[in-house]
């Protein structure tokens, strides 16, 4: 269940060898076979490490390359350890990788949520471990680091920068299989169960219908299968945010204002932005801010889908930016303070319905004295004029 890559490289060297036989004298390789995952991401990263392989045997050295090969062959060794139970091999698997180089925090809630699997549920097992292969690590990372972990942390009032292997133990819930019936699973194994029991009711050959998890980002986790289903919930919508040229932008067909499509633009520097220059967008601090803009869009989303979408990107603006006005410099501590100080994040999870949420003064307002030096030059001149067309700051002058 551990070691794949450290077998895969040294499968790698030993087949860049192979190649080299006539090269090398007296080299005498033992036989090694080994079956490469049918998997595209992996073939992939197996073709560009072997290339990197071949470079490092191929180096100029000043020791015969048959030294460092006879270390190799008579100096390494595996170290093999048998657990007669798959419970015992995830636990060993989470010490393990505890201590030492870090693995992805999504690694180990991976490894987490599969042992947590239904026993019933084997195939559904499987597809979601091929499904988990097939994504791209540094996108799974942004979607828990930029969405899904703030969300939950600035909800409930707490910092969330730093998504780690500390940071797990949030994603970690109710095992329903084998959870003692406390009144706080029941309604969780109710709504479980029955939106399996409808999903697979013979009817469903008929009308074609799939009802869909009611998901929310800030609810308590279920563990196993319906961990890979949550998180492929909320994936597509993440990454349109985090790059909206590059995936369906969901957001822009929800706006139904000309402030909030101009607002849309701006800080995404279309080309219908021009008159709003917003030359800094793609400093460290405006992407600070960019990332509580995001973050508060999915999670009102979340609660009111299409409703009043506009306002709350209209709201959401004001309150994120105004702190890229007000601070020449920004740091993950400014942002912390300004989404703790004055939480939508919270509010949105106290609120029932939209017009509970807007009911409210954001009571942001840019004067001339507050806007800061390195601010009130051209790289934020677009947001300035988006501030002083929504009466949001003062006038020039």
């Amino acid at each position: 269940m551990d070691g794949q890559q450290r077998t895969l490289t040294f499968y790698l060297i030993w087949h860049a060898l192979q190649a080299r036989k006539s090269q090398l004298n007296r080299l005498i390789l033992p036989e090694f076979s080994l079956e490469i995952p049918a998997c595209r991401m992996s073939q992939e990263n197996l073709r560009r490490n072997y290339d990197v392989v071949e470079k490092l045997i191929d180096k100029p050295r000043s020791k015969p390359l048959e030294e460092y090969i006879d270390i190799l062959l008579t100096k390494c060794e595996f170290v093999i350890v048998e657990l007669s139970k798959l419970s015992e091999a995830f636990q060993f698997f989470d010490s393990q990788n505890s201590r030492g180089l870090d693995l992805h925090p999504h690694d180990l809630l991976k490894a987490y949520h599969l042992r947590e699997f239904d026993p019933s549920e084997a195939e559904l097992k499987t597809k979601a471990v091929q499904q988990w292969e097939q994504r791209n690590e540094k996108d799974v990372h942004r979607i828990f680091s930029h969405f899904l972990y703030p969300i939950r942390q600035w909800t409930n009032g707490e910092k969330a920068f730093h998504f780690g292997k500390e940071q797990v133990e949030g994603f970690k819930g109710l095992s329903l299989h084998q959870e003692d019936q406390f009144p706080l699973s029941q309604s969780y194994r109710i709504l479980h169960s029955m939106v399996d029991e409808y999903n697979n009711d013979r009817f469903r050959k008929v009308d074609n219908i799939h009802l869909a998890y009611p998901f929310q980002i800030t609810q308590t986790m279920i563990n196993g299968r319906r961990f890979f289903e949550w998180f492929s919930h909320y994936e597509s919508k993440a990454l349109a945010l985090l790059n909206p040229r590059d995936h369906d932008d969901w957001v822009e067909p929800l706006l139904t204002t000309a402030m909030s499509k101009k607002i849309w633009t701006v800080i995404n520097g279309t080309e219908n932005s021009k008159g709003y220059e917003y030359t800094g967008r793609n400093r460290t601090g405006d992407g600070y801010v960019r990332k509580v803009l995001n973050a508060f869009l999915l999670a009102y989303y979340d609660r009111f889908g299409e409703a009043e979408f506009s306002s709350a990107l209209e709201i959401g603006f004001i309150w994120a930016y105004s702190l890229r006005l007000k601070q020449s410099s920004i740091y993950e501590s400014s942002i912390e303070n300004h989404v703790i100080g004055q939480n939508l994040f919270r509010r949105l999870d106290q609120s029932l319905r939209p017009k509970d949420f807007f009911n409210f003064s954001l009571n942001i307002y840019i004067g001339s004295n507050d806007i800061s030096e390195k601010s009130s030059k051209s790289k934020v001149e677009g947001i300035k004029k988006l501030f002083r067309e929504m009466k949001c700051m003062a006038e020039q002058g």
